[in-house]
């Protein structure tokens, strides 16, 4: 699959090849005070018939840091996709409820364990649903599979790395994308940081579909930012930021690195913080 997204129509006329998974990548929100339906109880109301669920803060994560929602390590991550019968050969299609970007997130930790065969269906759920796409509530049974994880560390960013720009001892560009909401919660930000709001490059409005190209041209020549240097995105857990880094990595960025570990984390061990510049949103 060469697309990072696939539209519904793709979809629907894919279903029941036997390489196909579908993910639903709905998952319980953290980092912020949001609340509302876990992910598996939203799975658990209806998914697209023949999706398994993964929640990136309860299956896909590092149960040594239970601060933050880091990626889990390989051999957690691998057992958990190949229970599901998500194995090396799977053509990946995962979904979310098209606000918030669960299944950018997903795709992203596809990418940093090697397997790039995964798109997001725009739109996710509500675009389904609103084609006439099956809803099931059953929970369909796959054999189970072998996903070799083969680490790309280039894709995520360590807090030491992020330590070294807040020090300014990096060149590399550091992006604040904790979406709107949540962000308005914090009165502190990472120190070298810059603010590009993950709402702006994925919007809402049109379910989470990438913002489009001259939008995203403006926002980050705005910044000054380089397309050629590297850029690390932060957000709240890890979540807007892995939405983040879709859309620049769309749009001509080709060195950009999540920083999983985010404010959860880095507020967690207590790292230097500087007040929100004022206006910033």
């Amino acid at each position: 699959m060469t697309n990072a997204f696939v539209e519904v129509e793709w979809l629907l006329g894919h279903l029941g090849e036997p390489r196909l998974r579908i993910v639903d990548a709905r998952s319980t929100a953290h980092g912020g005070t949001t609340a509302g339906a876990s992910g598996a109880q939203q799975y658990a109301a209806g998914h697209i018939s023949g999706a398994v669920h993964l929640d990136y803060a309860t299956d896909l994560v590092d149960a040594a840091t239970p601060y933050a929602t880091r990626v889990a390590p390989p051999e957690a991550f691998a057992r958990a996709l190949g229970e599901r019968g998500i194995g090396d050969d799977a053509t990946i299609v995962a979904y979310d409820a098209g606000d918030v970007p669960f299944a950018a997130r997903f795709l992203w930790m596809c990418r940093y364990y090697g397997h790039d065969d995964v798109a997001v269906l725009a739109g996710g759920f509500p675009a389904w649903r609103e084609a006439g796409g099956a809803v099931d509530r059953r929970i369909p049974g796959f054999p189970a599979a072998t996903f070799t994880p083969r680490v790309r560390p280039e894709l995520r960013a360590t807090k030491d790395e992020v330590l070294a720009i807040a020090r300014g001892e990096s060149r590399a560009q550091l992006l604040e994308t904790q979406r709107d909401g949540t962000y308005a919660q914090r009165d502190r930000d990472l120190p070298g940081s810059l603010r590009l709001s993950g709402s702006r490059l994925l919007e809402d409005a049109r379910g989470g579909r990438i913002a489009p190209g001259d939008t995203i041209d403006a926002l980050t020549v705005e910044l000054g930012l380089d397309r050629a240097r590297r850029t690390i995105v932060s957000c709240g857990s890890g979540v807007a930021a892995a939405g983040s880094y879709l859309a620049l990595t769309e749009n001509g960025f080709d060195n950009v690195a999540v920083y999983d570990g985010s404010w959860l984390e880095w507020s967690h061990d207590q790292l230097p913080t500087v007040p929100k510049p004022k206006g910033r949103v």
